[in-house]
């Protein structure tokens, strides 16, 4: 019997939307973990009206060039190449962002879940905001949660989180720096403070100087303060301000997801967070006038805060508890 074959149509591109995602990767640290997370970016974002900004380093030459193989056929996907040393993060995101022509900017790291759907709800949301921003939550997966991924929901996520599936959830970041706002305004505060250099702190940098430039937090002393917190609602100082000012984020259904992977805390990039605190907290006091007004971010301020937003949409409180529930994850795992 005579079978015929016909050529598979070709699925129509679509037109692309105006937003640019940026990505800085540094394949000296966790190479084959990275390139992995590229090859399903590349199957994930296919077809899909979408542009995607890879900041990364020359080198290594030889993880450069399976990079580039790996995204060859990815026309969507803009390799910013740039010749600083390893673990230049800012750098990096700088480099991704003097190739960005979109009205917006959608900042993300390469460890983030890539869910298209949700890029696009984000999208939406930034427009409609009236100050062009949305900071969004970030669950920071296990190990057992990350293999999840693919068969739980990202609703699923949200819910385990909130029902205190640590097995599956590490912890809730509020606030984070997945961000998504207009260029004009990343291009007005000069994009990241290259300064910083290796593990932490360029993102909070970033993040006061934007949320600052929006008008939604004013410099003040109690930005000084820089004590983590065991719940988001708990949390004091720079962060509970920064909270503050999207605290409506935690009321909608986008909670990203941070999948799980090892780190080497004895690394030079990491060893370098130090430095990057004395920085953060030398600009801060460069900024910060002897007479500013100032709040007590202290507990229960956020929570406070939260409670009242909670009464004014008419939502149950206790279904939210996860948020201010200072528990140690591991007596739950």
């Amino acid at each position: 019997m005579l079978k015929l074959f016909f050529p598979r149509k070709k699925r129509p591109a679509q037109q692309s939307i105006d937003l640019s995602i940026v990505i800085p990767i540094d394949l000296s640290y966790r190479s084959d973990d990275i390139l992995q997370r590229i090859k399903t970016l590349v199957k994930t974002s296919a077809h899909q009206p979408i542009r995607i900004i890879l900041g990364c380093n020359a080198q290594p030459a030889g993880e450069i060039r399976k990079l580039k193989h790996i995204i060859a056929s990815s026309p969507h996907i803009t390799l910013a190449i740039d010749q600083s040393a390893s673990g230049h993060l800012s750098r990096l995101r700088n480099i991704a962002l003097s190739h960005v022509q979109t009205q917006y900017v959608f900042f993300l790291d390469i460890d983030i879940h890539i869910n298209i759907q949700q890029i696009l709800n984000a999208f939406s949301e930034v427009q409609q905001h009236p100050a062009q921003l949305c900071m969004y939550p970030c669950l920071y997966l296990s190990k057992k949660g990350s293999q999840q991924v693919k068969r739980l929901t990202l609703t699923a996520f949200k819910q385990a989180y909130y029902d205190f599936r640590r097995d599956l959830i590490l912890h809730l970041a509020f606030p984070s720096s997945i961000i998504i706002t207009d260029l004009k305004s990343v291009q007005e505060i000069q994009g990241f403070d290259e300064e910083f250099i290796g593990h932490g702190y360029e993102d909070f940098d970033f993040m006061l100087r934007l949320f600052q430039h929006k008008n939604l937090i004013k410099y003040q002393p109690e930005l000084l303060i820089d004590q983590t917190y065991l719940a988001p609602m708990m949390a004091t100082g720079f962060r509970a301000i920064l909270a503050n000012s999207q605290l409506e984020q935690l009321l909608q259904k986008e909670y990203f997801l941070h999948i799980h992977h090892e780190k080497d805390k004895k690394s030079l990039y990491h060893q370098q967070r130090q430095a990057n605190q004395q920085r953060f907290e030398m600009k801060l006091k460069q900024q910060i006038q002897t007479d500013s007004v100032t709040i007590d971010t202290a507990p229960p301020y956020l929570f406070k805060a939260f409670c009242k937003l909670l009464q004014q949409q008419g939502l149950n409180r206790p279904e939210y508890a996860a948020l201010w529930a200072e528990i140690h994850g591991h007596q739950l795992r």
